[in-house]
Order: structure tokens, then C-alpha cells, then sequence
């Protein structure tokens, strides 16, 4: 295998489940039971492409899942088996799980692994439906002390500064407790016991890796949920950040990776850039700490902060944002996934982000599955929530590669027409030759979107599946290129083999 493929990490991922899906059935006919086989190997990168162990590509469409107050447990929330059922059937194949540091170290040095074991227990649930999770640290405006949630009060130190009620990113701006309180944590400020608080917060996630490595169905660590830029949010989100805030989130990222690959050496790290990239500005991270590093980015609006969650006027800041990844990817050879979007009822805007990051050929993570959300941008907490709010659906269900036996070319669904088109190259995105004919490629085709059933037309390959929610399509002899439009309805596929 050629250089540009990081390092091989071992993940019981989605990749193994799809691979070993059976023919779908009838709408709803799918038995979840058997999306899991046996281990078909490693999954890495090769640039910017995840790809699993036989050399395809990997595509994660995902939902964020969140318990912002106390027991902070998903499974306290109600979240279980049903949930996983619908994620399933709906063609998602990925969590994010939301971990909190206030869970995870209550008190100083004092690790809770029954939440541990309560969130492994929900890791996996998901895996036993062919749903793999990335485990993420979350913090809004840093902790509840302040109005957020995240760290645990004992580690959240302002100084007497005063505390200004706002959502996470209007906080970000106008809450001085907010920002002494991230200051005095990338200063390690000493803590209970006379120790740093930045140390004790390398120490939990050194703790954290050592419990979750190896197990089933975890396929990433997000280190930081956007890391604070304290007082230098507005000149950061200028794009003119000042040294220290770039040096001192680089450095947050060197040395998070470095604990967490003292207890697990394989899991891929999702580090995600300043709070201020959320919103359209440079990612401030630097060249990846680690080989097995992926850019988690969250896309979200300033504007739409102040206006409830609307999307209007947004387009730029979220095309910003995109772009701003697609460049730290390109340049870094790292993947790049959306981890949030949303934060909305209004599907409109969904709609808009979701072509944004078909046209930059990024997987994403939508915000959120749970309602009751006490810290979000939107004006209402349920209608940003896929289980209150399974209009959503309508939106987020849709069509998309989910394993490409060769590099990925364009991909576009049209939510009216519900017409998807996918082109793709049978060569390895690993740079070492190309897939024998007969390969598969499957594609999500929920139904949802074609609940009439569907009809394809493939040059280059041929469908070797039954109607139902996922397609599969092998390669010909000799195709360099194989190309599908599946459309709504009934009728003859045209085949290119």
C-alpha cells in the first residue's frame, strides 16, 4: 500500500455490517440480526477518503446523540433498542455519542466507569444494527455552571467573572465566565489537589481510551466538542486569530492524542477545531498530531445563533465552513466529517447544508436526535429532534454511498424529483491498482424516499440486489468507471452488463 494510506486502525465499524448485509427485502422486512458477521478486517485512510480493509471507501451519514444534564446517559433519556431499529431502517450507519466530563470524573481523580459501562452498553445496541459510534467530549459555554453543560464544576474556574445568559454561540461571545473559565484550562490553571485542570482533563482521557480500546463498534474520540477561543472568539472568527489561540489549541491536540495513545493505539482521533470554525473561519488546528486523525467540524451560522435557528442568510457562512475543511484536507491528506449540523426545525435548511456537503463529498453528523436539548441555538429544543420531530426524516433519510469499491465521483440527490445520481471509478482510492469486476458498491435507498419502490440505471455494473433499502452494484469486466441513477417508481432497470 502506498505512503498516502495512513496508518490501518482496527474498527468493528459499519463497514463490516454493510459489507455483510443481505439482499434487502420488502420494505421492512430487514432482520437487523444479521447486519453483523464476522470481522472483514481494519479500516484507514487514504487522503481524504476513509476506507475499510478490502480498500473501499466509507461514507457516514449520522446523528448526534445528547443528554446535557445529569445522569448525562442516553439510556436514562429513553434512548434504546426502538431507536437503534429506526437509525437502522432509516439508512443511517453512525452515532456520535455525546460523553461528558462531569460524568466521566465527578470528582478529582474519581473516574465513574459505571457511566462508562452505561455508554459502552449503548455503543453496543448500535453496533449490533451495523451502527458504529464516535465518542465525543461535548462542553456548551464550558460547563452548567455558566448555562452550559461539559466539565465538571471543580474544573470550571472564572474567577468571580460574571456569568451571561446566551446559547453556545451567543455565550461565546457575550459570557466573561465562559472565557476566564476556558483561559484558566488552556493555562492549567491548579485545581483541587494543587493540580492543573488541563492536566487532570489529559488524565481522564488517557482513563477514557484505556476503557474503550478495543471495544465493538467505537470508530473515533472527539477529544473536544468546539474548543473555546475564551476572549478572541471575534478576532478568530475574522480569521485573525492571535498566536496564543491557534498555539494553544495545536497544542490541546498534540497532547490529547498523545494521552489517549498511551492506553489505545489504533482508534482514530477526531479533533475538531476552534469554536470560531463552527461558524465559517479557519480551523486554527495545524498539521494532524497523529496518523490516524480525522477533522470533525461542526457547520453551523452566527446569524441564525441570534435568530433561533433559522437558515436564512447562512449559505455563505455554511459554504465557508465547507470549504475551509475541504482545504485543511486536502492539504493534510485527513478526512473530513461533518460532526453538526441543524440545530433546526426547518427543513429547508437542512436541505441546504446537506447539498453543500454532497458537493464537497463529506459524510455529516446531523444535531440532534434527543429533545430537550437546554443548550442549543434553535428556538424550540424539539423541533431540532429526530425523535420528537420525525418530519426530519423526510430530510436526513436520503440516498448515499455508503461503501465504494473504487474512488467516489460525484454524488447528488434531488429531494423534489428524489432522482440520485453516483458515478465512480473502480480504482482504489489506496493508489494500488483497481477492483476486480464484480465488486460491490452499496448505496443507502431508504423507503422513505421511494416508497413506491425504485428503478436504476447503471453504466459499468450491474444491480445484483432486491428491491428494498439498499442497492448494490457490481462492476463489469473491464469498466473503469461505473455510474447509477436510481429513480422513483417501478419499471425495467437498464443494465450495463
Amino acid at each position: 500500500m502506498k505512503p498516502a494510506v495512513r496508518s490501518a486502525v482496527i474498527l468493528s465499524a459499519f463497514a463490516i455490517a454493510l459489507a455483510a448485509t443481505p439482499g434487502a427485502g420488502p420494505a421492512g422486512a430487514q432482520d437487523f440480526t444479521e447486519l453483523r458477521k464476522p470481522a472483514a478486517g481494519s479500516v484507514g485512510h487514504a487522503g481524504k477518503w476513509m476506507v475499510d480493509g478490502a480498500g473501499r471507501v466509507v461514507i457516514l451519514h449520522g446523528e448526534n446523540v445528547a443528554v446535557k444534564r445529569a445522569p448525562y446517559r442516553p439510556s436514562a433519556a429513553g434512548f434504546g433498542d426502538p431507536d437503534a431499529d429506526l437509525l437502522a431502517r432509516e439508512g443511517f450507519n453512525a452515532a456520535r455519542i455525546a460523553v461528558f466530563w462531569a460524568a466521566v470524573e465527578p470528582e478529582p481523580g474519581q473516574y465513574d466507569d459505571g457511566y462508562l459501562a452505561d455508554i459502552a452498553g449503548t455503543v453496543a445496541m448500535l453496533n449490533s444494527r451495523g451502527i458504529s459510534t464516535v465518542l465525543e467530549l461535548h462542553q456548551d459555554l464550558w460547563s452548567a455552571k455558566y448555562g452550559g453543560s461539559g466539565a465538571p464544576d471543580w474544573a470550571s474556574i472564572e474567577d468571580g467573572f460574571p456569568t451571561v445568559p446566551g446559547n453556545p454561540a451567543t455565550g461565546a461571545i457575550t459570557n466573561p465566565a465562559y472565557w476566564q473559565a476556558s483561559e484558566n484550562f488552556y493555562n492549567n490553571r491548579q485545581g483541587p489537589g494543587g493540580v492543573g485542570i488541563r492536566d487532570r482533563f489529559l488524565a481522564m482521557w488517557r482513563h477514557m481510551a484505556g476503557y474503550f480500546s478495543g471495544v465493538g463498534g467505537v470508530i473515533g474520540y472527539g477529544p473536544l466538542n468546539q474548543p473555546p477561543a475564551g476572549s478572541a472568539f471575534l478576532p478568530c472568527l475574522a480569521n485573525a486569530c492571535p498566536p496564543v489561540a491557534a498555539d494553544r489549541i495545536q497544542a490541546l491536540g498534540r497532547d490529547v492524542s498523545s494521552a489517549i495513545r498511551d492506553n489505545d493505539p489504533a482508534t482514530p482521533i477526531w479533533l475538531g477545531g476552534l469554536i470560531t470554525s463552527s461558524f465559517g473561519a479557519s480551523p486554527q488546528l495545524g498539521p494532524p498530531p497523529d496518523p490516524n486523525t480525522v477533522y470533525g467540524f461542526n457547520s453551523y451560522c452566527v446569524v441564525a445563533a441570534f435568530a433561533g435557528g433559522t437558515g436564512v442568510g447562512c449559505g455563505p457562512q455554511w459554504e465557508s465552513g465547507a470549504a475551509q475543511a475541504q482545504g485543511y484536507s486536502d492539504a493534510t491528506q485527513t478526512p473530513a466529517v461533518v460532526t453538526e449540523f441543524g440545530a433546526t426545525g426547518a427543513h429547508d435548511a437542512l436541505n441546504e447544508n446537506i447539498a453543500i456537503f454532497d458537493n464537497r463529498q463529506v459524510g455529516w453528523f446531523h444535531w440532534t436526535y434527543l429533545g430537550g436539548d437546554p443548550a442549543t441555538v434553535s428556538a424550540d429544543p424539539d423541533a431540532q429532534a429526530v425523535s420528537v420531530n420525525p418530519s426530519l426524516l423526510d430530510v436526513l433519510a436520503r440516498p448515499y454511498p455508503q461503501l465504494t469499491s473504487g474512488t467516489p465521483g460525484p454524488w447528488r440527490f434531488d429531494p423534489g424529483t428524489k432522482q440520485f445520481d453516483y458515478s465512480w471509478s473502480t480504482a482504489r482510492a489506496t493508489g494500488d491498482g483497481g477492483f476486480p469486476a464484480g465488486a460491490q458498491t452499496l448505496i443507502a435507498t431508504p423507503d422513505r424516499q421511494y416508497p413506491g419502490g425504485y428503478h436504476v440505471q447503471v453504466a459499468g455494473g450491474r444491480r445484483v440486489s432486491e428491491p428494498g433499502g439498499q442497492l448494490r452494484i457490481e462492476s463489469c469486466p473491464g469498466a473503469g468507471q461505473v455510474s447509477v441513477t436510481v429513480q422513483a417508481g417501478t419499471g425495467p432497470d437498464n443494465q450495463g452488463c
